[in-house]
C-alpha cells in the first residue's frame, strides 16, 4: 500500500542534520524527524507524525521508505531506530511493516497518559 505512493521529503531552507536533528516535511501528509544523530556511528533516531486524515492509508509507510532512502543516500547513515511507547500499537505495526525489528525493551521508560509504560526500540540497518 505505501510502496505505490510517491513521497517527497523537504527540509526547511538551511536546515542540516549536522545540528543533531532534522525535520523533513512530506506535505500535506505529515513529517519525519531524524534526531539523536551520531555521525561517528552513522545512526539516528526516527520520529514520524502523520496528519490524522492520512492515517492508515499507506502514507506513513511511504514516508518511512522515503526517509530511509534519504538517510542512506544523502546522509550515509547505516542504522535508524525508533523508540515507541508499548501502547502505541499502530506505530509499532507501522515500523514493523517498514522493516524495523525489535531490538530493545525498556520497562516503565516513558510517561504516557499520567503513568509509566514500557518503551519498545525498533531498529533498521540500511
Amino acid at each position: 500500500m505505501g510502496e505505490d505512493k510517491l513521497i517527497t521529503l523537504i527540509a526547511e531552507e538551511g536546515a542540516s542534520l549536522s545540528s543533531g536533528s532534522l525535520r523533513l516535511y512530506a506535505l500535506p501528509y505529515g513529517c519525519v524527524d531524524l534526531y539523536a544523530y551520531d555521525p561517528l556511528n552513522r545512526r539516528a533516531a526516527v520520529g514520524i507524525m502523520v496528519a490524522k486524515e492520512y492515517r492508515r492509508q499507506g502514507y506513513g509507510l511511504a514516508m518511512l521508505h522515503a526517509l530511509q532512502q534519504t538517510a542512506s543516500e544523502t546522509y550515509r547513515l547505516h542504522s535508524l531506530y525508533a523508540d515507541i511507547a508499548a501502547p502505541n500499537t499502530a506505530s509499532l505495526a507501522l515500523f514493523k511493516k517498514a522493516g524495523y525489528t525489535h531490538c530493545g525493551h525498556f520497562k516503565e521508560w516513558l510517561e504516557y497518559d499520567s503513568h509509566f509504560v514500557d518503551n519498545i526500540r525498533m531498529q533498521k540497518l540500511i
